[in-house]
């Protein structure tokens, strides 16, 4: 659910895309603009189970900060996975792995959504092996984001995608 703001197609951010049939996908896939084309959500980029993959996770691995060695965590929805033992180790992985977490979640339509590093604070819970505590702390820090003050994304609806 990012923005778009391109000549053939535009959507504020949260807004489902109008060329998406529900049950079946894009409904321009042949012809998708090249960003529809080359963006992936992370969970296919680095092989993590289907588990994760959005639709069953509520989680979207987002490419946000990844040049910097953060990988974002974008929470559409809380679910049973959210607290489950695959995202607590793989997680606590990439914070061995010196990989910065941030978790992000949605504001209301229009609005661009609130993202925050939260390395440090869910280290002490990865270190300790405490997955109780990793899951109050991701839980506190998705609560907190969820108070955000919501920036608009200034971004009106345009579908230009021409269907031969």
């Amino acid at each position: 659910m990012i923005p778009l703001d391109l000549p053939e197609l535009a959507k504020p951010t949260g807004e489902l895309c109008a060329y998406c049939v529900e049950g079946a996908g894009c409904g321009v896939h042949a012809i998708r603009p090249q960003t529809c084309r080359t963006w992936f959500c992370l969970w296919r980029v680095i092989e993590l189970s289907d588990d994760w993959r959005p639709d069953r996770s509520g989680i979207v691995v987002r490419p946000d900060g990844l040049e910097t060695g953060e990988i974002t965590l974008y929470v559409v929805r809380r679910t049973d996975f959210l607290t489950s033992m695959e995202v607590f180790g793989v997680v606590a992985g990439w914070i061995a792995q010196d990989v910065d977490v941030a978790l992000s979640v949605p504001g209301p339509v229009g609005t661009y959504p609130a993202r925050a590093v939260v390395t440090d604070w869910l280290r002490p819970a990865v270190e300790a092996g405490d997955r109780d505590d990793f899951n109050r702390r991701v839980a506190a820090s998705l609560d907190r984001l969820e108070q955000h003050d919501w920036q608009a994304d200034g971004i009106t609806a345009r579908y230009a995608v021409h269907i031969a």
